[in-house]
């Protein structure tokens, strides 16, 4: 298991003991509304997908984080972040419990996962489909330092969702100090 830090943040790799947690995510109602269009998970949905992003992880050696909060009564389960690798592009995603929102730590732990899933890619490109009206991850793409390009649709479910990209260059030019690191 990896285990990285952050600022206010624990981000380890997924591992299949990880699916509770999972569950309680895939079932929150902020991550139903925007990426399950308000349909329940069930364990084997999400048992499924847990299945499918371990074995990004093992054959890309990066994928979804599990994202803790730091905190003096031990870290807390905030969501999952991280990049899948499809066949042109890293696709990024981060999904974040409701009580997480809107505190900064979908861009500080999608910083780290941008980052490391770029050293251990040779992808020149990152994108997000974002669902229209998610302002949040909007304001969090824009921050990172995506740029939206036009609407498309997104081939794993069908919608129409706005379509954000970073270049690597652009990705750590604007990131230098991580770009050091």
């Amino acid at each position: 298991m990896l285990t990285n830090y952050t600022e206010r943040l624990i981000l380890t790799s997924m591992r299949p003991e990880h699916e509770v947690e999972l569950f309680k995510l895939h079932n929150d109602p902020l991550v139903q509304q925007m990426n399950f269009k308000n349909v329940a998970q069930t364990t084997q949905d999400v048992r499924k997908w847990l299945d499918w992003a371990l074995v990004q992880w093992r054959k890309n050696r990066f994928g979804h984080w599990m994202v803790y909060q730091k905190s003096s009564d031990g870290p807390i389960f905030t969501g999952r972040c991280g990049l899948v690798d499809y066949e042109s592009d890293l696709e990024f995603v981060c999904l974040l419990c409701e009580h997480a929102v809107g505190r900064g730590l979908g861009p500080e732990a999608a910083s780290f996962a941008i980052t490391h899933a770029l050293r251990n890619s040779t992808k020149e490109k990152v994108v997000a489909f974002i669902a229209k009206g998610n302002v949040r991850s909007e304001r969090a793409a824009k921050k990172l330092g995506l740029r939206y390009i036009d609407d498309r649709q997104y081939e794993h479910d069908g919608s129409l969702r706005q379509y954000y990209e970073v270049t690597r260059q652009e990705y750590f030019s604007r990131h230098q100090s991580i770009a050091a690191g």
